[in-house]
C-alpha cells in the first residue's frame, strides 16, 4: 500500500511538472515568434520604401527558418504581396491568398494573432510601421503540430530527468520507510515475543537495552554513598542521594526520573520507554513471585513446625512424668539399698534419665519458643562470651577458635540471650565436625545496614543432600542429639528479620553466614 501511494504520488507530481513546463515552453516559443516577427518588421522598412526584392526575399527566408513556420508574407501598404515563401503569390493581393483576415487589417498598429478555421495554423500579423504610418504587414503562419512536436522534443530529456529523480527519490523513500518500519517493528517484535514468554510463565529474561547509561557516566557523580552509585537503572532504586527516599512512593519517584537525561538517554524514544517499562514490570513480577514462593515455603515450614511443636509438647509431657517417677525411684534405691553392682546400674539409669530429661526440655523449648526481646548490646561481646563456654573443651581436643571481630560495630538492638543460644548451637556443630588440629574462624562485618557473622571450620564438610536438610527439625547425622539445634538457630535468626546461609565442600569444611539488621532504635 505504501509503495502504491509513493508511485501514484510520484507520477502525479511528475505529470504536474511536465504539464507546467509544457505550457511555459509553448508560451516562450509564441513570445519568441512574435519578437522575431517584430524585428523582421523593423528590418523591412527600408526594403519596402526602396522596394528591394532581394532584401525582402532574405527576410522571408529568415521568417521561414523559424521553428514551426508554414508560410511567410510581406505586403506593402496596398496589401500587395512583395515577399512570399511561395514566389507564385508575389504581386497578388493579400486577400486573394488569405481569406481569413480582419477588416481594415492595414490600419493595425500592433500585432494580431488568429487561428485558421481548421485550428491547425496559428497566424501572427505584425504591422510595418514607419513613424506612426503603417507601410506594410509581416504575416507568418505556424503549425500547431510542429510547435507541439518541438515542445515535446524539448521536454523529452526533462521528462526522463524528472522521472529518474522521482524514481530515485521513491526508491530512497521506500528504502527509508522500510528501514524506519524495521527500526520500529524490531523492538516491538521483541516485546511481543517477550510477552508470549511471560504468558508461558517464563520470567527469567529481560529485553537487552544497549543504550543504558549511568548517573556516574552522565553527571560524573561522586556520591559514592548513594545506593545507585555506578549502577544501571538508578530509577529502580527506592532510595537515591539525588532524589531522596521514595520507598513508599515508587510512582512519584519514577515520574521524577522520566524527566532526567539519564532515563531519556537510556530509553531513547517512546518504544524504548515501553521496553524499559516492560523490563521493570518483569523484574518486579519476578521479585513478587520469589517473595510469594518464599512466603509459601515459610508458611509450609511454620505449619510443619506447629504440628511438630504440638506433637513434641504432647510427647514431652507424656514422657516427663514417668521420667520423674524413675528418677525418684532411683534416688530411693540408692539411699536404701547397698551393693556395688546395684549402684553401677542405678547410676547408668540416673545418667540416662538426665539425658532424657534434657531431650524433653529441648522438645518443650522448641514447641514453645520464647519471643525475642530486643536489648542494646554488643555483638562482639556476645560472641566472646559464647566462645568462653566451649573454648576449654576445644583446647582439650586441639581445636583452635580464631576470631577477627570488627570492633567498629557499635552496640545495637538484638536478643543477646537467644542469640548466644544460636551461636552456641553453631559452635557445637562446627566443633563436632572438626578433627584435632583443625580451626574454627569467626569474623564480624558491617555491610549495607546489616551485621554479618561468618563462622567457618576446616572440618570434614557436608555432602549436598545433608546441606539441604540441616535446618529441618529432627534431622541429624549424629548418633546422639535431637536434630533441633540448627532448626532453633534458623528460627532465632528469622525472628530477628535476618537470614542464615551455609556453604560447604565435602572434605574441606563448612561456612555459616549470619546476617541480622543493624537496629539503632527499637521499633515500638
Amino acid at each position: 500500500a505504501i509503495m502504491l501511494i509513493f508511485i501514484f504520488a510520484g507520477a502525479a507530481i511528475g505529470s504536474l511538472i511536465i504539464s507546467k513546463q509544457r505550457n511555459i515552453l509553448r508560451e516562450e516559443m509564441n513570445n519568441n515568434q512574435i519578437l522575431m516577427l517584430r524585428n523582421i518588421a523593423r528590418e523591412s522598412i527600408d526594403a519596402l520604401i526602396f522596394m528591394d526584392p532581394l532584401r525582402l526575399d532574405e527576410l522571408i527566408k529568415t521568417i521561414n527558418n523559424i521553428q514551426g513556420c508554414v508560410f511567410a508574407i510581406i505586403t506593402d501598404n496596398n496589401m500587395r504581396i512583395v515577399g512570399h515563401t511561395n514566389k507564385k503569390n508575389l504581386g497578388k493581393n493579400l486577400r486573394e491568398v488569405t481569406s481569413n483576415l480582419p477588416e481594415n487589417i492595414i490600419l493595425i498598429n500592433q500585432y494580431v494573432e488568429q487561428i485558421d478555421k481548421n485550428n491547425e495554423i496559428r497566424e501572427i500579423i505584425v504591422p510595418i510601421m514607419s513613424g506612426y504610418e503603417t507601410i506594410g504587414l509581416v504575416i507568418a503562419g505556424f503549425s500547431k503540430d510542429s510547435i507541439d512536436n518541438a515542445v515535446e522534443h524539448n521536454l523529452r530529456d526533462l521528462r526522463n530527468y524528472i522521472f529518474i529523480v522521482i524514481g530515485g527519490a521513491m526508491l530512497v523513500s521506500i528504502w527509508g520507510a522500510f528501514g524506519m518500519a524495521k527500526l520500529i517493528t524490531t523492538p516491538i517484535k521483541k516485546l511481543k515475543d517477550s510477552m508470549e514468554l511471560v504468558q508461558e510463565g517464563n520470567l527469567s529474561f529481560e529485553i537487552v537495552n544497549e543504550n543504558i547509561v549511568t548517573c556516574q557516566s552522565v553527571f560524573k557523580c561522586k556520591l559514592t554513598n548513594c545506593p545507585a552509585y555506578s549502577k544501571t537503572r538508578c530509577w529502580d532504586f527506592p532510595i537515591t542521594s539525588l532524589l531522596g527516599d521514595f520507598t513508599n512512593k515508587p510512582l512519584e519517584k519514577i515520574s521524577h526520573c522520566k524527566k532526567c537525561i539519564v532515563y531519556k538517554d537510556s530509553c531513547g524514544d517512546e518504544v524504548g520507554e515501553l521496553i524499559e517499562a516492560f523490563n521493570q514490570m518483569i523484574r518486579r513480577l519476578r521479585e513478587s513471585m520469589i517473595k510469594l514462593e518464599e512466603t509459601n515455603k515459610e508458611k509450609t515450614r511454620l505449619e510443619k513446625l506447629s504440628a511438630l511443636g504440638e506433637m513434641s509438647m504432647t510427647v514431652a509431657h507424656e514422657i516427663k512424668n514417668p521420667l520423674n517417677a524413675i528418677r525418684g525411684s532411683v534416688a530411693y534405691l540408692k539411699d536404701n539399698f547397698q551393693g556395688k553392682v546395684l549402684h553401677e546400674f542405678l547410676t547408668i539409669i540416673e545418667d540416662e534419665t538426665k539425658r532424657l530429661n534434657e531431650i524433653v526440655r529441648t522438645f518443650m523449648t522448641f514447641s514453645r519458643p520464647m519471643p525475642i526481646t530486643l536489648q542494646l548490646d554488643d555483638i562482639n561481646k556476645c560472641i566472646k562470651e559464647t566462645l568462653n563456654l566451649i573454648r576449654h573443651e576445644a583446647r582439650e581436643n586441639n581445636v583452635e577458635f580464631i576470631t577477627d571481630l570488627d570492633e567498629t560495630i557499635m552496640p545495637f538492638y538484638f536478643d543477646s540471650n537467644q542469640f548466644k543460644q544460636a551461636l552456641l548451637n553453631i559452635f557445637v556443630n562446627s566443633f563436632d565436625a572438626t578433627r584435632p588440629g583443625d580451626s574454627i574462624n569467626i569474623i564480624t562485618n558491617y555491610i549495607d545496614s546489616m551485621v554479618q557473622i561468618t563462622i567457618s571450620d576446616t572440618g570434614e564438610g557436608m555432602k549436598e543432600e545433608v546441606k539441604k536438610n540441616i535446618f529441618k527439625p529432627f534431622f541429624t547425622t549424629k548418633t546422639r542429639g535431637t536434630g533441633l539445634g540448627l532448626a532453633c538457630v534458623e528460627r532465632i535468626i528469622k525472628e530477628h528479620n535476618g537470614k542464615i546461609d551455609v556453604k560447604s565442600v565435602y572434605g574441606k569444611g563448612t561456612e555459616f553466614i549470619i546476617s541480622i539488621p543493624f537496629i539503632v532504635e527499637p521499633t515500638t
